[in-house]
C-alpha cells in the first residue's frame, strides 16, 4: 500500500460503499457504516487531531460524522467538476468546503458561506522531473516526440485496446510510453520494450521524470491527472470515462478543461487517435506554478 510505503500512520476502518444502484451489498453496508463510525470515533480519540481533512470517497463519511460528533473541525475538498455523493453528504458537517471547479459550486450553493474554489493540489515533486533520468529509464534518446499514454493506476481497458490497434501507426511518429496499469507492480517492472515503444505496468517514483520527457499525452480525464498535466503544460487527448461506467465526473472535467485551455482536446472515439494527437499544440516551455497545495497546507495548519 502506497500510504504505508510512505511511512504514514494508517488506520483501517469498516465502511460501506454509497451506491446509487441496486446491489445486494447495499443491505450489508447498512451495518458496515455504523461500525465504521464507531471505529473512526475510537481512532480520532486516540489521535486527537486538530482538524480532519477529507478528499471524498465513500470511506470518508464515517470519519466525517465521527469527527463532527467529537467537535473536531472538518475541511473537505472535491476534485471534480461535479461534486461526489460523499461531498454532498459531508457538506453539512464541514466548516470549510474547498472546490477545484467553479461548476461544483452550483450543486452546493446552499453552503455558500463555507465554499472556496481553490483548484486541485499537485505534488510539488512533479516540477523536479529530470530529462536525463527519463531517457535512462526509458531508453529513448529524445530525438522524437514522446507520447505518454496512461489510464490511472489500475489502467484503462479502452486505452490499452486502442494501443493494440494503433500502436504501429503511433510508433511511426512517436516514442510511446504506455502505462498499462497494475497497482501491485513495481515501478521498474517492464511489461514490454521495443524500439519506439515502452510498456510499464505501473509508475510511482519517476513519474515526474516521465512527465519531463513527454511531448503530449493520451489519457483518461481524472481530476488529479488533468491537474498535473495542466500544471506541467502537457497537451493531452482525453478519453473520459463515460456516464455508462461512472457518475459522469470525467466527462465534466474534460469539458471544462477543453474549454479553458487549448492544450486539452476531447477525443472523437470514432476517429483514429493519431490525427487528433497531431492537431494538439506544441508543449509550452514553462510550467504553470500551482499554489493550491500551499493554500491547503496553510489552511489546515491554521486550525493548529
Amino acid at each position: 500500500m502506497l500510504v504505508q510505503q510512505a511511512e504514514i500512520p494508517y488506520y483501517a476502518i469498516s465502511t460501506g460503499k454509497l451506491r446509487r444502484y441496486f446491489d445486494v451489498q447495499n443491505f450489508l453496508d447498512i451495518f458496515r457504516i455504523p461500525l465504521g463510525i464507531l471505529q473512526a470515533w475510537w481512532v480520532l480519540g486516540l489521535m486527537r487531531p486538530h482538524v480532519v481533512f477529507s478528499k471524498g470517497g465513500f470511506v470518508a463519511f464515517p470519519v466525517i460524522l465521527a469527527a463532527w460528533l467529537r467537535r473536531i473541525p472538518i475541511v473537505i475538498h472535491d476534485s471534480d467538476a461535479i461534486p461526489g455523493l460523499a461531498t454532498k453528504l459531508s457538506a453539512p458537517f464541514a466548516e470549510k468546503i474547498l472546490l477545484a471547479y467553479e461548476t461544483a459550486h452550483l450543486e452546493l450553493h446552499r453552503y455558500e458561506e463555507k465554499i472556496e474554489v481553490v483548484g486541485n493540489p499537485v505534488r510539488l515533486t512533479l516540477y523536479d522531473g529530470d530529462l536525463q533520468r527519463a531517457k535512462k529509464m526509458t531508453g529513448f534518446k529524445g530525438e522524437r516526440p514522446v507520447l505518454l499514454v496512461m489510464g490511472g493506476s489500475s489502467g484503462s481497458q479502452q486505452l490499452n485496446n486502442l494501443l493494440k490497434t494503433e500502436k504501429e501507426k503511433l510508433t511511426e511518429v512517436f516514442d510511446v510510453i504506455h502505462i498499462s496499469g497494475d497497482a501491485a507492480a513495481s515501478a521498474k517492472s517492464l511489461a514490454k520494450k521495443e524500439k519506439h515503444y515502452l510498456q510499464l505496468a505501473y509508475v510511482d517514483k519517476g513519474m515526474n521524470d516521465l512527465y519531463a520527457l513527454a511531448s503530449l499525452a493520451l489519457t483518461r480525464a481524472g481530476a488529479n491527472t488533468l491537474a498535473e498535466l495542466h500544471a506541467l503544460q502537457i497537451p493531452a487527448l482525453l478519453y473520459p470515462l463515460g456516464r455508462h461506467a461512472s457518475r459522469g465526473d470525467q466527462v465534466a472535467n474534460a469539458q471544462i478543461m477543453s474549454l479553458e485551455s487549448d492544450l486539452f482536446l476531447i477525443a472523437n472515439e470514432l476517429e483514429p487517435a493519431l490525427a487528433q494527437l497531431l492537431s494538439l499544440p506544441t508543449r509550452p516551455k514553462h510550467p504553470v506554478v500551482s499554489t493550491t497545495t500551499e493554500k491547503l497546507a496553510w489552511l489546515l495548519l491554521s486550525y493548529a
